[in-house]
């Protein structure tokens, strides 16, 4: 069939054939991240997004020849804004929960990584509801630290104060505030402890072994979306091929990010 231009584009507008140079010829891919996680995922001083997850999401895009849109929101509006199809895909340390398997899909696990009370040094807390009793813990809202921490201390006398985001939670460490947080080791680290304000406080000895808190991380897909088999692949080939590991070598320190068996 054969159209004048204003013919064209009214068929455009309408919908009925696609607009070169629309959103769908330009293949984005879109993935959503809360980037006040070093170094998961954090900006620069000029702004830019960086850190491990940002790295992993960059290759995925670029081995399925799409190009990346990163969407800064927060943690806790990653779901609803994925059921919403603002975004593709949700990037940002989510543990794949049982709980969260039910609203959304997960691409295959990308890695583990601990989780740790962090204190003040000299302070012999530790992450139990007896050793906590009566103190006030931090936590990110939306995070398996704070489901955790609000099923078995919060319930025998410990406050549970949850962020937006650990930044938040370490600056009223610093002022007093808080008397420990609650979050995945090396973020503490990169974030926190290895800064000046840092330096009177250390991460508690004890590791918890509970299944909420060693879930993998992956990355989070909306229920039903076809992308879910394209980002499996390139994932596992991406740890087959060791680039995963690569990554981790550049933002962490030895054993404090797991893979799984391939």
């Amino acid at each position: 069939m054969k159209t004048t231009l204003l013919g064209a584009a009214l068929l455009i507008a309408a919908g009925l054939i696609p607009a070169v140079g629309s959103a769908a010829d330009a293949k984005e891919l879109k993935i959503a991240t809360e980037a006040g996680y070093p170094p998961f995922e954090y900006r620069n001083p000029n702004g830019q997004l960086e850190g491990f997850d940002i790295d992993i999401g960059n290759e995925v895009c670029k081995r399925l020849n799409r190009t990346c849109v990163w969407i800064d929101q927060s943690f806790d509006s990653l779901i609803p804004g994925l059921q919403a199809r603002k975004f593709d895909l949700a990037n940002s340390t989510m543990t794949a929960t049982e709980a969260r398997k039910k609203v959304i899909d997960f691409s295959t696990p990308m890695y583990i990584v601990p989780v740790k009370l962090m204190v003040k040094k000299g302070s012999g807390l530790e992450p139990t509801a007896e050793s906590l009793k009566g103190k006030r813990v931090g936590v990110q809202q939306g995070t398996t630290m704070e489901t955790y921490a609000r099923k078995h201390w919060a319930p025998k006398g410990v406050e549970i104060v949850a962020y937006p985001s650990y930044t938040n939670a370490y600056v009223d460490v610093t002022a007093g505030r808080l008397d420990a947080t609650f979050q995945e080791a090396q973020s503490a680290v990169d974030g926190f402890l290895n800064k000046p304000e840092g330096a009177d406080y250390e991460l508690a000895a004890m590791t918890l072994d509970d299944p909420i808190l060693n879930e993998p991380i992956a990355m989070g897909i909306r229920k039903g979306n076809a992308l879910k088999a394209d980002v499996d692949k390139v994932l596992k080939a991406m740890l087959a091929d060791g680039t995963l590991q690569g990554y981790a070598k550049k933002y962490f320190a030895e054993g404090l990010i797991q893979f799984p068996a391939q």
